[in-house]
């Protein structure tokens, strides 16, 4: 195997980690890391690609992603938990190192919200 594909395997693992733990914590954004999970394990092996694309839980999830984005209520929802979860500890904690981690990582899930394509809402 060559390194580049070892490389891309291998950080197509540590993205399908973070955004698994995205899905679980409100603090990451999981669409981001799913589909550079998807893409590298694309460019690493097909095999982990098909396997990753008809696991049931995330397959469809990425699919969904990758080609109409997320809706703006999902976008929505997803920031103002996130914001329910990070807020009280910035205001609580009293280290200035974490509070200043803490903002930038809520104004860089904005920003990677507001950048990221947005799905049509979906009839009612």
């Amino acid at each position: 195997m060559a390194v580049s594909k070892v490389f891309f395997v291998a950080a197509g693992f540590v993205f399908l980690a973070l955004g698994i733990t995205g899905i679980a914590l409100p603090i990451l954004p999981a669409a981001p890391f799913l589909l550079a999970a998807s893409f590298c394990f694309l460019k690493g092996s097909v095999r982990l690609y098909r396997w990753l694309m008809s696991n049931p839980r995330l397959g469809p999830k990425i699919e969904r992603i990758r080609t109409h984005g997320l809706t703006g209520r999902e976008k929505a929802g997803v920031y103002i938990t996130a914001c329910v979860f990070i807020i009280p500890v910035i205001v609580l904690s009293s280290s200035l190192h974490l509070r200043i981690f803490l903002i930038l990582l809520l104004v860089i899930k904005g920003i990677v919200f507001l950048v990221m394509r947005t799905a049509p809402r979906p009839p009612s």
